[in-house]
C-alpha cells in the first residue's frame, strides 16, 4: 500500500504542468511596401464576428473571418487612418487622408454594395466633423464617442448617430482610443506621467489599474467582465493581456518577439488581433546586375557610402514598435558604420558615429571626409545638422523650417548640399521641395543660407509669376560635381517619375516614369553621371533595385533575389549599389479566450 502511494506521488511529481493557453489560429497576413513612413495596417473584427476589415495600399480589404474570398472597396487615392465597424456588421466608419495631407474625410463604407458616401453630410455642429478621430459607436447604435485635440487638450465628444447634439464627455492632456463596454459604459486611454493609463469610466477619477501600461485600441469581453490590451513586456514590445474590469490580476494571452496587439472582439467571443514582423538589413550587388550580398545582419537602413568607397554608414536600432512609435520622434534610431570588404555580414556597427534620444538617420560623408551631414529632431528640430567626422566638437543645425525633412547629399565638389523638405501653402496642402545650402568643406561654415531650388512647369516671365512645379520631390542627388540635380517626385499614390534640373533652378525635365506605390524609396546616380538606380516592382512582384540613363532610355532590372528593396545607393567607384533589403509585415491571429 505504501509503495503503491508513493508510486503515485512520483508519478504526480513528474507529470508536465500545462498552462492554460488559448489555442491560436493564423488568418492572413498583409505586407506593407516600405520601411519609411509606413505604420502597421489597421484591422478590426465586426460586431458579429463574422468579417474582418483590414487595410493593405490604401484600400479597405473584408474577409470572412473563417477564410474565403477577399472584397477589396475603396478610393485608392488616399491614406486610410483608421477605420471601425459599425454594430449592424455591414458597413464602415474610415477616416482618410489626402496625398498632399490638406485634409481628413470621413467616409461610410458599405460591405455587401461596396459604396461609400460621406457620414453625416449635413452635419455643421461644433466641434466639426474633420477634428474628430477615433469613432466609436455604441453597442445600442444610438451614440458615438470620439476624440477631438486642440493644443494641450483632448476631448472626448458624445454625439448621437446622426452626428448632432455634440455633448463634452470627458478631456484631459491625451486621450485616445474610446472603447464600449456592452452596458453602455465608455472607457478610453489617457497619457498621463509619461505613460498610458486605461480610464473606466473614461471620467473616472483615477485609472482603471497603474501596474501596466496600455496601448490601444482595447476592447471589452461580450459580457463585460474583461478587458483585452497591449501592454509591454520586457524589451519594450507589446504583449496581448487580460484583466478582469472588476479588479484583478492580469494574465498574459498571447507572446511574440515583436508586438501583438490591438484587439478587436466580436459576439462570438474570439479576439481578433495582430502581431508584427520588421526586419531591415543592408546589402549590396553589382552595379551592372547581379546577386545580393549581406553587408549587414541588425536592423539597419538608409546606407550611404564613403567616398573612399571602404565604408556604408546607415541608420541602426530598435524602432517600428507601438511604444517607440508613440514617443515619434524620439525613436531608437541611431547612426553608425561598417567596412564593407568583410565576407561575413556585420551582425553589429563597427563605429557608433552619432547616438541620441532622437531619431538621426541619412548620414552622408563630405568628400574630404571631415564632416558628415544628417537628419535629426533633436532638439525639438527637424532640419539638417553638420558635425566633424571625428565627433570633436558638438554638431549644429544648418537648415531651418524643416518639415519632414529628408536624407542630405553633399555634392562632390564639396561646396553644396541637397535636401528635400515640406512645406505647406495657403490652403494647407503639404508639398515637399529641393533646397541648397552652400558649404565651405574644409572649414564646415555655411557660404551660402538655405534657399529653394526654384521650379516652374511654365516659366515666370514679364506678364507672369509662372507656374510652380506640382509634385512632391521626395529625393535629390547630385547629377555632377555640383552644378545639376536629378530627383525623384511622387505625383500621386503608386505613380513616380525621375528628372533633371540645374541647381540654380529653372524648369526641370522629366526622363523617366514608373508606378511603384512606395513613396519614400529614394534614389542614386552613378558616379559618372550616366545612371540613376531607383526602386520599382519587378515581375516578381518584389521591389527590387533598377537603374536607367539620367536623360532617359531603356530601364535595367538589377537585382533579382526574392526580396524587397529599398534606398539604393552608389559606391563612389560606381560598381556597386547598396541598398535596404526589408520585409515588413503584419500578421492576423484569432483566439478564444
Amino acid at each position: 500500500m505504501k509503495r503503491a502511494l508513493l508510486f503515485v506521488l512520483l508519478s504526480s511529481a513528474c507529470s508536465p504542468q500545462y498552462n492554460e493557453v488559448p489555442a491560436l489560429d493564423y488568418l492572413l497576413t498583409v505586407e506593407q511596401v516600405g520601411p519609411v513612413a509606413y505604420r502597421d495596417p489597421i484591422g478590426r473584427v465586426s460586431p458579429d464576428g463574422r468579417w474582418l476589415a483590414y487595410t493593405e495600399r490604401d484600400y479597405i480589404h473584408i474577409v470572412p473571418v473563417e477564410g474565403g474570398a477577399v472584397q477589396v472597396i475603396g478610393y485608392g487615392r488616399s491614406s486610410i487612418r483608421f477605420l471601425t465597424w459599425l454594430p449592424d456588421s455591414r458597413r464602415l466608419a474610415v477616416r482618410e487622408r489626402l496625398f498632399d495631407r490638406s485634409r481628413q474625410e470621413w467616409w461610410i463604407y458599405d460591405r455587401v454594395g461596396g459604396t461609400r458616401e460621406p457620414l453625416w453630410p449635413t452635419r455643421t455642429d461644433v466641434p466639426d466633423l474633420l477634428t474628430l478621430d477615433m469613432l466609436a459607436w455604441s453597442p445600442d447604435g444610438r451614440s458615438v464617442a470620439a476624440i477631438s485635440s486642440t493644443g494641450d487638450e483632448s476631448i472626448v465628444w458624445l454625439v448621437d448617430a446622426d452626428g448632432r447634439n455634440p455633448q463634452e464627455y470627458a478631456s484631459k492632456e491625451r486621450l485616445s482610443f474610446p472603447a464600449w463596454s456592452p452596458d453602455g459604459r465608455l472607457g478610453c486611454l489617457s497619457y498621463e506621467e509619461n505613460r498610458q493609463v486605461v480610464y473606466f469610466p473614461c471620467d473616472a477619477s483615477s485609472p482603471l489599474f497603474i501596474d501596466q501600461e496600455v496601448y490601444g485600441p482595447f476592447a471589452f469581453s461580450p459580457d463585460g467582465d474583461h478587458l483585452y490590451y497591449g501592454a509591454p513586456a520586457e524589451k519594450g514590445f507589446l504583449d496581448l493581456w487580460s484583466r478582469p474590469t472588476a479588479g484583478g490580476d492580469a494574465m498574459r494571452l498571447v507572446r511574440f518577439s515583436r508586438d501583438a496587439y490591438a484587439p478587436s472582439i466580436g459576439s462570438n467571443k474570439r479576439i481578433v488581433f495582430k502581431s508584427q514582423d520588421y526586419r531591415v538589413f543592408i546589402a549590396m550587388a553589382s552595379a551592372d546586375g547581379g546577386p545580393s550580398r549581406p553587408i549587414t545582419t541588425f536592423q539597419s537602413e538608409t546606407p550611404s557610402w564613403s567616398w573612399s568607397g571602404l565604408e556604408v554608414a546607415f541608420t541602426f536600432g530598435d524602432w517600428r514598435h507601438v511604444t517607440d512609435d508613440f514617443h515619434y520622434p524620439d525613436i531608437g534610431q541611431d547612426i553608425g558604420v561598417v567596412t564593407v570588404n568583410s565576407a561575413i555580414p556585420h551582425e553589429a556597427p563597427q563605429r557608433m558615429v552619432r547616438q541620441s534620444s532622437s531619431e538621426d538617420q541619412g548620414m552622408h560623408w563630405s568628400p574630404n571626409g571631415r564632416w558628415i551631414v544628417f537628419h535629426t529632431h533633436d532638439e525639438e528640430s527637424d532640419d539638417i545638422w553638420l558635425m566633424p567626422e571625428d565627433g570633436s566638437t558638438e554638431p549644429r543645425m544648418i537648415s531651418e523650417g524643416g518639415n519632414e525633412t529628408g536624407w542630405a547629399r553633399w555634392s562632390p565638389d564639396g561646396e553644396w548640399i541637397v535636401f528635400p523638405s515640406y512645406r505647406r501653402n495657403d490652403s494647407g496642402a503639404r508639398q515637399a521641395q529641393l533646397f541648397i545650402i552652400g558649404i565651405d568643406q574644409e572649414t564646415g561654415e555655411v557660404t551660402t543660407p538655405q534657399a529653394p531650388v526654384e521650379m516652374f512647369v511654365v516659366p515666370p516671365d514679364a506678364l507672369s509669376a509662372g507656374v510652380d512645379f506640382p509634385y512632391d520631390i521626395i529625393h535629390g542627388e547630385w547629377a555632377d560635381s555640383g552644378e545639376a540635380l536629378v530627383f525623384e517626385a511622387a505625383e500621386a499614390l503608386g505613380r513616380k517619375s525621375l528628372w533633371t534640373i540645374p541647381r540654380s533652378g529653372g524648369v526641370p525635365m522629366r526622363f523617366h516614369t514608373f508606378t511603384s506605390d512606395q513613396v519614400h524609396s529614394g534614389i542614386s546616380v552613378s558616379p559618372d553621371g550616366r545612371w540613376t538606380a531607383y526602386v520599382d516592382r519587378a515581375d516578381d512582384g518584389h521591389f527590387q533595385i533598377f537603374r536607367v540613363p539620367v536623360g532617359g532610355g531603356t530601364a535595367e532590372q538589377v537585382t533579382y533575389d526574392p526580396s524587397n528593396k529599398t534606398q539604393p545607393a552608389y559606391a563612389p567607384t560606381g560598381d556597386r549599389i547598396a541598398f535596404t533589403v526589408f520585409d515588413y509585415r503584419t500578421h492576423f491571429w484569432q483566439i478564444e479566450p
